[in-house]
């Protein structure tokens, strides 16, 4: 088993080593989601739809090349923080948006809760991982390509006295 970590690509773009020397990604929920509460104070969650919002944020030598980009129209975001899924058994249905430079990595998971890296096969968006003795679950790993939208563009900063380019990208899916 190999764990590649890929690079950002923004819309096609590999930022460069020293764009995002230092990165950082985040995800959260967004959506149109609450928990109410009813008079004797039982919870009641209500959700009429949910989405991801990801935060990257990234030190370098210079800032990233997008000052021109049009940031009103979607883009595909090749996300560099992995997503993963963890169950008992050892078969997982992956999203279908996923890097294809990245491939899927996994972990059985002993009952004292250590981790060894295991093969992954891939059919489709099936990933089994390699059944390991005295594992009593599996975790699988991949890195998401997202469609995105992310209105407000970068948000760049530099520290002239340190020559360290800054920037934040927030972006919505779509």
């Amino acid at each position: 088993m190999s764990r590649r970590q890929p690079d950002l690509m923004i819309d096609g773009m590999r930022l460069p080593l020293q764009a995002a020397g230092r990165i950082q990604q985040e995800y959260e929920d967004s959506g149109g989601f609450t928990l109410l509460r009813l008079g004797q104070g039982a919870a009641v969650p209500q959700q009429a739809w949910r989405k991801v919002r990801t935060t990257l944020s990234a030190t370098g030598l210079i800032p990233p090349g997008l000052s021109g980009r049009d940031w009103t129209q979607p883009f595909a975001l090749g996300c560099v923080q992995a997503r993963s899924l963890q169950a008992a058994g050892n078969v997982f249905v992956l999203p279908a948006g996923r890097r294809t430079d990245a491939e899927p990595y996994g972990f059985a998971v002993d009952a004292a809760g250590r981790i060894k890296p295991v093969p992954v096969i891939m059919v489709g968006d099936t990933a089994t991982l390699a059944v390991l003795a005295g594992a009593v679950s599996y975790q699988v790993l991949w890195y998401p390509v997202m469609t995105v939208y992310a209105l407000s563009g970068v948000r760049p900063q530099y520290d002239a006295a340190g020559a360290v380019a800054s920037w934040e990208l927030v972006c919505e899916e779509v």
